[in-house]
């Protein structure tokens, strides 16, 4: 979703790799605490683990990554993070464990030209009564946009954006509410000229986002139990800059579920749509699945379901299987006076893939690794820090 920052992180500017995290952890990340001799290995079973390295980390942290996102191509970037904490956090009165606040800057660009700059903060605050989220930066995008006649539209989007959040906890519950406000000033160039519907120049979009969270997770990196539900309700007006009026829902449900001691069911559930005529084409939700490429299957409304089978054969190695499917219906966001498309009628996306974890850090249940995903028109490799889907 482009009129948030949601959007650039479905089209997978944020993707870490493994291989290269490890290296820059043990080259450049050394330094948990100086003087001080950090063992890479765990004492219960000598296998690689950076649990001592991460419980003692704290200030800056450098991290390059990859991008392995199919609309946008092969490409890589970096982060320079800087925790106001350690890694672990602190207890707070509550007895809650408080994650560390995180600032930092990221760039990152891809085969196709497709490059992106910003600056984030992540805030705890209060006994974690208060979380805040900051993201301000520039994106410059080249991908297809698709009519529900299935003709790709290769554009240029680009401008600054920002997105400001503060959400609250209710009482000691899991319950947050809270606002949020996106500002996004795109200039749209197309590239190809196969259709002669199409806007072009700049697209002012300022939105107020109400908020709800509930989050029973025992680990926000890489949970086995608990779920987390997100809901997001964005109104852009003209009141309040935006160049159109419109709203925008979207709501999403992560479960995460163990079956037996060594086998754990995942599942997500995910459902947007946008309301009112004036909804520029770019607002659009899109289908966001493994081996589906981004923005690919736009639609006034999406739905979509995925499920995860992890099996954890050793204390340290899981392999998973996956499988999802979507549907994007609704008005065609460029042909408006084409007959609306019902839920029905719409294409079954389907996709599904395999993958495998490491147990990186047993302390924090940190898992990484590498999923092989395939749709029936295309297919990806991802690299997973972490859970494959994360709260919004």
């Amino acid at each position: 979703m482009l009129s948030s920052i949601e959007g650039f992180q479905g089209i997978g500017l944020h993707k870490n790799i493994f291989f290269i995290l490890l290296l820059s952890i043990f080259t450049l990340l050394g330094y948990a605490q100086e003087n001080t001799e950090v063992s890479f290995f765990d004492n219960n079973d000598s296998m690689l683990d950076l649990s001592e390295y991460l419980s003692r980390a704290y200030g800056f942290m450098p991290i390059p990554s990859v991008i392995t996102e199919p609309a946008v191509g092969y490409g890589g970037g970096a982060a320079l993070i800087y925790l106001h904490d350690s890694f672990i956090g602190r207890k707070g009165k509550s007895g809650r464990n408080i994650p560390a606040s995180i600032s930092g800057i990221v760039a990152g660009a891809t085969e196709n030209g497709t490059w992106l700059a910003g600056a984030f903060h992540l805030g705890y605050y209060l006994d974690d009564t208060l979380r805040t989220q900051t993201f301000v930066g520039y994106p410059d995008i080249n991908i297809n946009f698709y009519t529900n006649r299935g003709d790709p539209v290769l554009m240029n989007l680009s401008g600054p954006a920002l997105y400001q959040s503060l959400k609250y906890r209710i009482g000691g519950s899991d319950l947050f509410v809270g606002l949020g406000y996106s500002y996004i000033d795109l200039t749209n160039t197309i590239k190809s000229k196969n259709t002669d519907n199409l806007p072009e120049g700049s697209f002012v979009n300022s939105g107020l986002h109400f908020l709800v969270d509930y989050d029973t997770r025992d680990n926000s990196l890489s949970p086995n139990r608990g779920m987390i539900f997100n809901a997001n309700l964005a109104f852009f007006d003209k009141a309040i800059g935006s160049k159109y009026s419109y709203r925008r829902y979207m709501f999403q449900e992560l479960l995460y579920l163990p079956l037996f001691k060594t086998l754990f069911f995942d599942q997500r559930f995910y459902y947007s749509l946008v309301s009112g005529e004036e909804a520029p084409f770019f607002s659009y939700p899109f289908i966001q699945m493994r081996g589906v490429p981004a923005m690919k299957y736009q639609g006034e409304k999406v739905a979509q379901y995925e499920a995860q089978l992890r099996w954890e054969f050793h204390r340290r190695w899981s392999v998973l299987g996956f499988v999802g499917m979507g549907r994007a219906y609704g008005k065609d966001k460029f042909f408006p006076q084409l007959p609306e498309i019902p839920f029905k009628d719409a294409d079954t996306i389907v996709s599904g893939g395999a993958g495998f974890r490491y147990l990186i850090a047993r302390k924090f249940g940190l898992r990484v690794g590498i999923d092989v995903a395939a749709s029936e028109e295309d297919s990806a490799v991802y690299i997973k820090f972490g859970t494959a889907w994360m709260g919004l």
